[in-house]
């Protein structure tokens, strides 16, 4: 994937050194404050919702997470370790509140508790599949980045994104079913 990026740079970068080259700096500085700008305000994002994990997670409210996911993680992931299904359980959480990246370490976390082999398990199947494709009740990202870039209503998207990642969770969970089976 560098490769492609680095490549799609370059040729961006030969296209408009030719075409107008007066404006090659301009645009790269431009692209470089946007950048920025959007990193920082994402920044503010992640942290808010990262500390509230960890609160949730000090006051023991993950495991109380984890008790109620509990029979739909039984049936998605089969048996796996009491670690694994406080993972499983705040990823799940985190990706319904859709901070998808503050779910990316309890994501990784959750792998390491789940995978001890060379072979992909059939619960790391799912937990990829269902953190890629997670139905999201609320997209906090998209509706901050919205927010951020002077929306007018950045919760439109409540509904369309909710059935999106509802139809695209469901197709991935069958997919994993038929190519593992149910669980054990």
């Amino acid at each position: 994937m560098n490769t492609v990026w680095t490549v799609i740079t370059v040729v961006a970068l030969a296209v408009l050194t030719v075409a107008q080259p007066q404006n090659v700096l301009k645009v790269c500085l431009d692209g470089c404050t946007q950048a920025v700008t959007t990193t920082i305000s994402l920044m503010g994002i992640y942290c808010l919702w990262l500390g509230i994990f960890e609160v949730a997670d000090r006051c023991r409210l993950v495991e109380g997470l984890a008790k109620c996911f509990a029979p739909l993680n039984r049936w998605l992931y089969g048996r796996v370790s009491r670690a694994a299904e406080q993972y499983i359980s705040l990823n799940m959480a985190s990706n319904m509140l859709g901070v998808g990246n503050a779910a990316t370490p309890s994501a990784i976390s959750a792998i390491r508790e789940t995978e001890k082999g060379d072979t992909l398990s059939r619960s790391g199947a799912m937990l990829f599949v269902i953190n890629a494709s997670s139905i999201q009740l609320i997209p906090t990202t998209v509706i901050g980045l919205r927010a951020s870039l002077g929306s007018a209503a950045p919760s439109d998207i409540l509904l369309p994104n909710l059935i999106a990642t509802a139809l695209t969770s469901l197709c991935g969970v069958a997919l994993v079913f038929c190519a593992y089976g149910r669980a054990r």
